[in-house]
Order: C-alpha cells, then sequence, then structure tokens
C-alpha cells in the first residue's frame, strides 16, 4: 500500500524537475507529473505534522519553487491518499481550472506589504487630533467612575470611530502609492494594531519599482506607522484557496 502524500503546490510539468529541497518531517521533494502540471509532494511516513516546524517547510519548499518559476500554492497541512489519487484528483480533474490559472500568473509573484500601529501612539495621536474627544476624555478623567460610566462608552465608540477612520485612510493611502506598480491588490484582515495588509501581484520586472514605492510609502507615514515587507512570494492570495480536491 502507498504512503500518503504531503502536497504543496501545482506548477507547470516542464519545471518541477530542477527543484531540489525538504519538506515537512525532512522528507525529499518530488514532482508527481499529469500531463503539462506537476504537483510538488513529499512521503508522509506517519505520526503528526509539528504545526510550527512544517509551517516554515512548506513555506520553504514554495519559496524555492517560486524563485524559478511560478506555483500555484495549495493549503496548509493538505495530504492526498497516494501519487495516484494526486494525479487524478488534483491534476487531471483540475486540469483546465489550474491550467489557466498558471497561464493567469505566469510571471508574476505576490509582495505584501503590513502596516502596523503603536497603539499607545496612536491614541495619543487620536485625542490630540479631536478637541471634541480630548475634552471628553478630560471630562471622564475628572468624574467618579460610576458617574463617568456612560460618558467612556461614549468616548470608547468616538475613539474606535477615529481610528477606524485612519486605519481606512492609511489603507488607502498605501494603496494609491504601490498600485500602479502593482496587476492586482488583495486586502488582508489586519489585527488590533493593524493600519492595513495588503497582498499585490507583481510582474517579477517590477519588482524593484514596487520596492522603491514602497520605500517611499514608509517615508510619508513616519514613525506612526511600521511597515513589514514581504516577498517575493508565492501568489498565495491570488490562486485559489483551496486546490486540492481532498482532505486536510
Amino acid at each position: 500500500m502507498s504512503d500518503p502524500v504531503y502536497v504543496y503546490g501545482v506548477l507547470a510539468a516542464a519545471d518541477a524537475a530542477s527543484l531540489t529541497t525538504s519538506g515537512v518531517m525532512g522528507s525529499p521533494v518530488r514532482a508527481v507529473q499529469s500531463g503539462d502540471l506537476a504537483a510538488l509532494v513529499s512521503d508522509v511516513a506517519g505520526g503528526a505534522l509539528a504545526a510550527a516546524r512544517e509551517v516554515r517547510a512548506h513555506w520553504r519548499v514554495l519559496e524555492s519553487a517560486s524563485k524559478q518559476t511560478t506555483v500555484l500554492p495549495v493549503r496548509f497541512g493538505t495530504i492526498m491518499e497516494d501519487d495516484d489519487a494526486v494525479r487524478e484528483q488534483l491534476l487531471a480533474d483540475g486540469a483546465e481550472r489550474l491550467t489557466a490559472l498558471l497561464q493567469e500568473l505566469t510571471g508574476r509573484v505576490q509582495l505584501t506589504v503590513r502596516g502596523t500601529y503603536d497603539e499607545e501612539a496612536l491614541l495619543r495621536g487620536v485625542v490630540a487630533g479631536s478637541g471634541e474627544i480630548a475634552a471628553l476624555r478630560e471630562r471622564v478623567l475628572r468624574m467618579p467612575e460610576a458617574a463617568a460610566y456612560y460618558d467612556r462608552i461614549q468616548l470608547g465608540e468616538m475613539i474606535a470611530g477615529e481610528v477606524q477612520r485612519r486605519r481606512e485612510a492609511d489603507a488607502a493611502l498605501a494603496q494609491e502609492r504601490l498600485a500602479p506598480c502593482a496587476v492586482a491588490v488583495r486586502e488582508e484582515a489586519t489585527g488590533r494594531d493593524g493600519a492595513f495588509h495588503l497582498a499585490f501581484l507583481v510582474e517579477r520586472d517590477r519588482i524593484d519599482a514596487f520596492s522603491a514605492a514602497v520605500t517611499g510609502l514608509t517615508a510619508e507615514l513616519g514613525e506612526r506607522v511600521a511597515i513589514r515587507y514581504v516577498g517575493p512570494l508565492a501568489p498565495y492570495s491570488f490562486a485559489e484557496a483551496e486546490l486540492a480536491a481532498g482532505a486536510a
């Protein structure tokens, strides 16, 4: 009986042979081919995946592949029954859809830009920038806690509204500055202290221009927003979320 296999991503079969790396559980990565498509897989001999370590291995395989060619990432933790299941359920059944998606993304990479606020500095800026909020805050500070109950609620709502307006304005500014260098952009979820989290699909020969635009945006936003710029990556946000017809 064949061992189950861990699936990383899908790429053109002609580009699969040159990739040599190890994946989850330290197993060597190999290609399973069907027609003009191939899936990057490695054998899973048994045992549970150690999530933190294996997430890094999953990303490492896709990062290595994306440096050489276009690869469609499969969601972390996707395991299929055996090589035949990969050929039939993933590659053969989805051949038309996968081929079209590869053609759309060929020569393009994902660059991710995340902006994060210093929460205390953000709140100080909100209070300093609004006379109404500053006045209400002073009133709340002077009143007994019980008496200020409803004013505290109102203050919290006003601050939350202003933070949201600033977040929307900063996200719009980031897109305005960076989108001209990209083919497409996707907004990702942000955490509590997030200003924006944007994924851009960029032509490989436009990476330098995009990086220069990020440098300009960083200078424009100054210290109030910390920028984290990651890439080039496989196009996680622009490939379909689930390429495997099968289980996790």
